[in-house]
């Protein structure tokens, strides 16, 4: 999978209220071992099945219509990209950059490092 359908998928992946879309959507894009670094004080996530209980957890008070979207085409050399994704929440917009190592082209790490929320 190119890097562009990774972050879509991993996007949608978290975006998604639906249980069986998100799984399906993170099986797609992330290798069954997949590691998530958070940007914050989160521990790291090891595994796909930890990964897609961790997203479920952590979004569940999101409200309704938020959305995530690449800011440009990520940056890719050597096994790793690079993507800017901006998440749009009802009264705030954040950006992470999420930068991940591919492997057999499905997400093997992912590390995040976020924006502060600017009001909308």
């Amino acid at each position: 999978m190119e890097p562009e359908q990774l972050f879509t998928h991993w996007s949608a992946g978290w975006v998604t209220r639906d249980p069986a879309r998100r799984r399906a959507h993170l099986e797609a894009c992330c290798t069954p071992d997949v590691e998530f670094v958070p940007p914050d004080d989160r521990p790291v996530v090891r595994g796909r099945d930890a990964l897609v209980a961790h997203v479920a957890e952590y979004t569940s008070a999101w409200p309704d219509g938020v959305t995530a979207e690449l800011v440009r085409p990520p940056e890719t050399h050597h096994g790793w990209s690079r993507g800017l994704v901006r998440w749009t929440f009802p009264n705030a917009v954040a950006v992470g950059c999420d930068v991940v190592r591919v492997a057999d082209g499905r997400i093997a790490q992912m590390v995040v490092f976020s924006e502060p929320e600017a009001e909308r």
